[in-house]
């Protein structure tokens, strides 16, 4: 009893060191459990990958070969550090022979596509950008517009929406988790078909036959803007997101006003005008009978309202053309989807709907287009500051034409 009087005492005349000390040893017992939490999970998925490097190979046959894109500066360079830490011992257990590769500036995926030495499959570890890149490289590398070749995903960057729809993360231990299953997907080399969407840009001699792929949406608009400036307010952080549209939504340069002439045309299960065969393929009997190959079949039906072109002019302050993957889910049919905001939003509406869109929730939409195909010429080109992000990554606002097509991935 004497003792317990005399802590009490101990406590009650340096109550400053007792909360120090209380929440020092609180802080160290959490971070010892998650540890010991974090070990024991990396010790299943070891142990099971493992299982696979066990397993013999033919010895006509050569090991797997993967190759990495890494980004290192992805997720605040933290990528380098978790892919070491979460990735490569799961991979480097199944017997797979691992190649990363790091890229070193924006826009070095693309470049590495038209180097890519055989491999079985592409492994990207980083972000949205990063992965619309290598996508925008092997694409614009094959002259059938398709890729043979499987894509994986390592969700290592700050935004990734097809890791996260693929392998879904949450807290720390919820996010070394989905690392761990991307890496054990890829050894057991589970494919999956993800729709992606080829961007033309129209109008433009200099950038004409220069095609990108963005994997998730295209957004414009204040919202858009509000978004891209979200770093310049670091100093708030874990509240940066929130304060970016509490000191833009009064902002003129903002573009509250996406105005633009649209040309699109429905989605189509398939029909003789738009399932078409490659030219090497095409043969004088083709116009009459269906021709089937491995990958392409062309029906004898016509679609009648195919190839009506529908035209709309917009007015909104929010313009976003997404991908079924941004959607949650996967249709064997390309299509797109294109949702309009309201012409027009007040302050303090402006700041609730970007609220409501950092903790996932969908913003206010005004109308939502089913596309086939879309093509956008905005009235805005003589601003030099308007600007899209595909993927996340900024694109000078232009006339541009939206095409989706079916992927694999891992």
């Amino acid at each position: 009893m004497a003792f317990v009087i005399k802590f009490v005492k101990g406590v009650r005349n340096h109550w400053k060191k007792s909360i120090f000390a209380a929440v020092a040893l609180t802080y160290g017992c959490n971070y010892a459990k998650e540890y010991y939490e974090i070990q024991q999970l990396m010790r299943v998925y070891c142990k099971e990958a493992a299982e696979y490097g066990k397993a013999p190979i033919a010895s006509d046959e050569n090991p797997r070969h993967i190759t990495i894109i890494l980004n290192p500066n992805a997720n605040k360079r933290k990528a380098m550090k978790e892919y070491e830490k979460y990735c490569a011992p799961i991979l480097n257990l199944a017997g797979i022979y691992v190649d990363v590769i790091q890229t070193d500036a924006e826009g070095h995926a693309k470049t590495l596509m038209d180097n890519l030495e055989a491999t079985n499959a592409v492994v990207v570890a980083g972000g949205d950008g990063t992965l619309s890149e290598v996508v925008t490289g092997l694409m614009r590398k094959s002259e059938t517009n398709k890729v043979d070749l499987p894509i994986g995903v390592l969700p290592l960057g700050r935004t990734n929406t097809i890791g996260n729809r693929l392998f879904p993360g949450g807290d720390h231990l919820q996010n070394i988790r989905s690392l761990a299953d991307a890496s054990l997907a890829v050894i057991k080399a589970h494919m999956k078909p993800i729709d992606v969407m080829k961007i033309e840009v129209l109008q433009d001699e200099e950038l004409q036959g220069k095609v990108i792929y963005a994997v998730s949406s295209v957004k414009w608009g204040a919202y858009r803007d509000a978004q891209a400036r979200k770093d310049k307010y670091w100093y708030f952080g874990p509240l940066r997101s929130y304060a970016t549209y509490i000191f833009n939504g009064y902002k003129s340069t903002l573009s509250w006003n996406c105005n633009a002439n649209i040309n699109y045309t429905l989605p189509c299960e398939g029909c003789k005008n738009c399932v078409r065969l490659p030219e090497e393929r095409r043969r004088w009997y083709h116009r009459f009978l269906p021709y089937k190959t491995q990958s392409v079949v062309v029906p004898r039906t016509v679609n009648a309202l195919c190839e009506e072109i529908h035209q709309k002019y917009i007015s909104t302050s929010d313009f976003a053309v997404a991908t079924t993957n941004a959607l949650g889910g996967y249709d064997s049919l390309p299509q797109l989807k294109l949702n309009l905001g309201p012409n027009s939003v007040d302050y303090f509406d402006f700041v609730s709907e970007g609220w409501r869109s950092e903790h996932g929730h969908d913003r206010n939409v005004k109308e939502t287009i089913l596309a086939k195909e879309i093509e956008i010429k905005p009235d805005e080109l003589e601003h030099t500051d308007r600007w899209f992000s595909i993927d996340n990554e900024e694109f000078e606002l232009k006339p541009v034409k939206f095409i989706p097509y079916n992927l694999f991935f891992i």
